[in-house]
């Protein structure tokens, strides 16, 4: 593209990016000087993704010096660049050499055909030979220094033309190897291989009579942009406690074709397509239908998570919710990165640091052995920032390194939450099921299903451990179904969510036995289980 020169091309560098779920506000700012009257300049390198109809821009300048400068205009032009390697010049030089070796390889093929015959022929002249020489000798008329002569005159001509064959085969080898290769070349070098750019042109106009400085901010909105949260966890165990360490990290994608080199990088949780449309309302109808003598339940697995244990924050937990994206508790977020931050435009993940926070750390040893068979370390903390603590992955990371990678939940400012960070080894846990036999008394509607749970705990190191085991009973929603406990030994009483909890303690090498016995009492009108 020639540069057209009525216009001035201008720097003016990436100051600011608002990064939101799937796209992102850019901000270009730069100190310009210019003539009186009427102006026209030119920004290069900036994305050819970008949405025209949230291109705007405006000037500042002091106000001591009068007016400041208008902008009477500004818009976008793309164009393509095609890359130096194919040009017209480099595919003639590959279809001459093409045409060289084509006839190459068809003279080669002609001389092969030649050089086979004349060597089929010397075949057949020997073999004719020793025809000759056989039939002379049964008539006793051979004249074997003649015949000998003969033979080896054909025998010596024979292999020459075999050596000449493979010769001719080899040289069409290696010609249809580079042929092979012309191909290839001359097909990349006429494929028409571009990449876009774009530039912004702004026209404004100084109504100063001298040249002046004036500050020209230029915004636009670009798709292919994205960002979500991701933290790092540290445990650092010690004798005056247990504290972790938070580093929370912003992870952002972006291919817009444009690096952000040195930029402010602020992430927004703010949704702004969303709302755009009412939601569509179906016909809900309601009707009577009479109750059968059966009640048809359903027994369903149902996980109990919150996304923070409770604690100074008003509410105290709050359930988890299934949002699109970044939950951030219904409140936008607006997360300003502690430095400036590169982005390259190639679409493969950047983390930008946001904050960091330290807390004193509950670290203890639990037991799911419904869940899986291992003793898990995990701490409980409070986030005592003033920030929220947004739903993704989290690194943990040990004194001997990273350990393993777990997940957080919308964790509000005041509030508990827990990590896991991995099974002890020197630990053992098994677990069995046995559901007994069933009990019916005579004359009763109800059977009894009553089933047996054994856990078993094992230390295999000599320092002795403090384990919380967690088992579960069902729960029963209608009085069709009761669920009764039956034993628990070490004593031990369900909540409300039917978790059965122990405190073991294991000495060194030492070993422990849970038994945990419940009945599932079902009326006969219950279907279903």
């Amino acid at each position: 593209m020639a540069d057209d020169p009525a216009i001035a091309t201008v720097e003016l560098p990436i100051v600011e990016v608002t990064v939101q779920e799937d796209r992102a506000l850019v901000r270009r700012e730069g100190a310009i000087t210019l003539p009186p009257g009427r102006s026209r300049v030119r920004v290069e390198g900036v994305a050819p993704v970008l949405v025209d109809k949230s291109l705007t821009a405006t000037v500042r300048g002091d106000e001591a010096e009068g007016p400041a400068a208008e902008v009477l205009g500004v818009k976008a032009t793309r164009w393509r660049v095609t890359e130096d390697r194919q040009r017209p010049q480099a595919l003639a030089e590959l279809l001459v050499r093409r045409r060289a070796l084509e006839a190459e390889q068809r003279a080669q093929e002609r001389r092969r055909i030649f050089v086979d015959g004349e060597h089929h022929m010397a075949k057949q002249m020997h073999a004719a030979t020793l025809d000759e020489l056989a039939e002379d000798t049964a008539w006793d008329q051979a004249d074997l220094a003649r015949a000998q002569a003969t033979l080896d005159t054909w025998a010596q001509r024979t292999a020459a033309l075999a050596d000449e064959v493979c010769e001719i085969l080899a040289d069409r080898s290696r010609t249809d190897r580079e042929l092979a290769d012309v191909h290839q070349l001359a097909a990349v070098a006429q494929r028409v291989e571009a990449h876009a750019t774009a530039a912004l042109e702004l026209e404004l106009r100084q109504p100063g009579p001298e040249p002046r400085a004036v500050q020209v901010r230029v915004d636009y909105l670009v798709p292919g942009a994205l960002w979500r949260p991701w933290h790092r966890a540290h445990l650092q165990r010690g004798e005056a406690g247990d504290v972790v360490r938070l580093e929370c990290e912003g992870c952002v994608w972006q291919a817009t074709g444009e690096d952000w080199s040195d930029a402010r990088i602020v992430l927004s949780t703010e949704r702004p397509s969303l709302g755009l449309s009412p939601p569509e309302l179906h016909t809900d109808r309601l009707a009577l239908r009479k109750r059968g003598p059966a009640v048809q339940v359903q027994a369903r697995e149902q996980q109990i998570h919150h996304a923070g244990l409770g604690g100074e924050a008003e509410g105290g937990s709050r359930e988890a919710e299934q949002l699109p994206g970044i939950d951030d508790g219904g409140e936008a977020q607006r997360l300003v990165a502690r430095a400036p931050a590169t982005v390259a435009g190639d679409g493969r993940p950047h983390r930008v640091p946001l904050f960091e926070l330290s807390a004193p750390a509950e670290v203890g040893l639990l037991c799911l052995p419904e869940l899986a068979p291992v003793v898990l370390l995990r701490s409980e903390q409070t986030n005592g920032g003033s920030q929220p603590l947004l739903a993704g992955p989290v690194d943990l990371v040990r004194d001997s390194g990273l350990v393993g990678r777990t997940s957080i939940l919308y964790v509000a400012p005041g509030e508990r939450f827990e990590l896991g960070w991995g099974p002890d080894p020197a630990l053992r846990v098994t677990r069995e099921l046995e559901l007994l036999d069933e009990e019916r008394k005579a004359l009763r509607s109800w059977t009894r299903k009553p089933r047996r749970v054994e856990i078993k705990l094992s230390n295999l190191e000599p320092t002795p451990r403090q384990i919380k085991v967690r088992e579960r009973i069902a729960v029963s929603e209608i009085d069709e179904v009761k669920v009764e406990l039956q034993q628990a030994r070490p004593q031990a009483t369900p909540d409300a969510d039917g978790i059965v909890e122990w405190d073991v303690r294991l000495r060194g090498f030492d070993h422990e036995h849970l038994v945990l016995e419940w009945a599932l009492v079902v009326h006969d009108d219950v279907r279903g289980i």
